[in-house]
C-alpha cells in the first residue's frame, strides 16, 4: 500500500468519523429541541383550553368556537368528542411546505402526547380531545439539520481536496528524488533536482545537488587515479618483463651452452644429464615466453587490436584445441589507444575466465567501432558462474570487478549476463571524453 493512499484513506476515514459524529450530535440536538417545542406548545394550549373552560358552558358552540381556535396550529390537535365517541368538529395543523423525510420523521417523533378535558353540558356532555402533532417542528428542524450536514459534507470534500493537492505534491517531488537517488546509483552524477516548493523540500533538493555535484568530483578524482594505477601497472608489468627478458634470457642460453658442453664429454651419463639439462632449460623458456606474452600483451597492438586478439585466439587454441573462437571485429573508426588497450584486456580477462573456470566448446568476441563509442562482447558456452566452484566464482568475480573498473576509467558500461550455459560480458567505451556515465 503506497504512502499517498495510506496518508489520504487515514484523513478520508477521520473526515468520515467526524461526519458522522457531528451528524449524530445534529440528530440529538434536533430531536431534543422537537420534543421541547411540542411539549412546550401542548402544555400551553391545555392550560389555555382548561382556563377557557373555567366558566359555564351552556351549549356546544362555545366549544366549536374552543376547537376552531386550534386551527391551523403547529403542534396540537383539537377535537369535540361526543359521549358516543363521535367526533363532532376537530381542528387540523398548518400546512407543511416542505415536510421532512418519511425516515427523518420517524427518527425524530417524540412520545404522542394527549389530553381529554371532559365538558358536562346539561344535554350534551362531550369531551376536548387534544393531541400532539410534531410534523411542523420536524420540518423545520429538518431544514436546519440538512444544511449544517451539507455544510460539513462541503467542508470535508473541501479539506480532502486541499489534503489530496499536498499530498500529490509532495508524493511528485517524493518520485523526483527516488529517480534522482537510482540515476546516481547507476553513476549519473549529473542528475539535478529543482530547487522549489516549501522550504523542506528546497533544503532537501540543495542537499541532493550537493551530494550528486561531490559524488561527481570523487568520480572524476577516482577516474583518473585509476588511469594512473593502471598506467603504473603497464609500467610495472614492463619492467618485470624487461628483468625477465634481460636476466634470466641470458642466463638460460648460458646454461643450454653448458648442457651442450657436458654432452660433448662422450659419456653415457654425461649425455643424460645434458639432454635433461636442455629439456628443463627449455621448459623453462617456454614458461618465461608465457609469462612475457601475459606480462607485455599490449605490445601487440602496436600491429593493430584485430591482430592482437587473433594472436590472443590462438594462444589459447594451442593450449586447448577443444575451444572454437568466432571473431567479428569491425574499426572503421579511429580508436584511442587507450580504448584499444582496455579493449584486449577485457578480452582477455573474459576469455581467460572463460577457460579456467569454465568448460567453453566456443567462444564468440565481437568489437564494434563506431564514432561515438567502442563496444566490445564475449560470450561463451562454459555453463556460467553458477556452474562453477565457489573458489573460482571468486576467481571469476575479481576479474569482473577488474574489468568494470577498467571500462569506469574511459566512462563506459560493462553488463554482465550469467544464464545457464554460459555467459555473456558487453561493454561500451565512449570516445567523448566529456560524457558521464549513465
Amino acid at each position: 500500500m503506497s504512502l499517498q493512499f495510506r496518508v489520504l484513506g487515514s484523513i478520508a476515514a477521520l473526515l468520515i468519523v467526524s461526519l458522522l459524529a457531528g451528524a449524530a450530535m445534529l440528530s440529538l440536538h434536533a430531536h431534543t429541541l422537537v420534543a421541547l417545542e411540542v411539549r412546550t406548545a401542548f402544555s400551553g394550549a391545555v392550560k389555555s383550553v382548561s382556563d377557557t373552560l373555567q366558566s359555564d358552558v351552556e351549549h356546544t358552540v362555545t366549544l366549536r368556537q374552543v376547537v376552531a381556535s386550534f386551527q391551523g396550529q403547529r403542534h396540537v390537535r383539537a377535537a369535540l368528542v361526543n359521549e358516543k365517541g363521535k367526533v363532532i368538529v376537530q381542528s387540523n395543523i398548518g400546512h407543511i411546505s416542505h415536510p421532512a423525510p418519511a425516515w427523518f420523521a420517524r427518527a425524530m417523533a417524540p412520545p404522542l402526547l394527549t389530553a381529554r378535558i371532559p365538558i358536562a353540558l346539561p344535554q350534551y356532555p362531550c369531551v376536548v380531545l387534544l393531541t400532539s402533532d410534531p410534523h411542523s417542528e420536524i420540518a423545520e428542524v429538518w431544514d436546519h439539520v440538512r444544511d449544517a450536514f451539507v455544510t460539513m459534507l462541503l467542508f470535508c470534500l473541501a479539506t480532502m481536496t486541499v489534503v489530496s493537492l499536498a499530498v500529490a505534491a509532495a508524493t511528485r517531488f517524493l518520485r523526483r528524488f527516488n529517480t534522482g537517488l537510482m540515476t546516481i546509483s547507476q553513476g549519473g552524477y549529473d542528475a539535478r533536482l529543482q530547487v522549489k516548493g516549501p522550504p523542506e523540500f528546497a533544503e532537501l533538493a540543495r542537499r541532493f545537488n550537493h551530494m550528486a555535484s561531490q559524488l561527481a568530483a570523487f568520480s572524476r578524482t577516482n577516474r583518473q587515479l585509476y588511469a594512473r594505477l593502471q598506467s603504473m601497472q603497464e609500467e610495472e608489468r614492463a619492467g618485470i618483463a624487461r628483468d625477465l627478458h634481460d636476466e634470466v634470457g641470458p642466463y638460460l642460453f648460458t646454461i643450454q651452452v653448458d648442457a651442450k658442453a657436458v654432452d660433448k664429454i662422450g659419456t653415457p651419463e654425461a649425455q643424460r644429464l645434458g639432454q635433461s639439462i636442455r629439456e628443463a632449460v627449455g621448459h623453462i623458456q617456454r614458461q618465461v615466453r608465457t609469462l612475457l606474452r601475459q606480462l607485455r600483451p599490449v605490445t601487440q597492438l602496436e600491429f593493430g587490436l584485430e591482430p592482437a586478439i587473433t594472436d590472443l585466439a590462438a594462444f589459447w587454441t594451442r593450449r586447448h584445441p577443444g575451444i572454437s573462437f568466432d571473431q567479428d571485429i569491425r574499426l572503421e573508426a579511429d580508436v584511442p589507444r587507450q580504448h584499444e588497450e582496455t579493449a584486449y584486456r577485457i578480452v582477455q580477462e573474459c576469455v581467460s575466465n572463460a577457460v579456467r573456470h569454465g568448460t567453453p566448446s566456443r567462444i564468440s568476441i565481437a568489437i564494434h567501432a563506431t564514432p561515438a563509442a567502442l563496444s566490445i562482447t564475449v560470450k561463451d558456452d562454459g555453463g556460467g558462474l553458477q556452474a562453477r566452484e565457489n573458489e573460482d566464482t571468486g576467481l571469476a568475480q575479481a576479474g569482473i570487478a577488474g574489468m568494470r573498473e577498467r571500462t569506469l576509467a574511459l566512462r563506459g558500461r560493462l553488463h554482465v549476463e550469467d544464464f545457464a550455459g554460459g555467459m555473456q560480458i558487453r561493454a561500451t567505451l565512449p570516445f567523448d571524453q566529456e560524457r558521464e556515465p549513465a
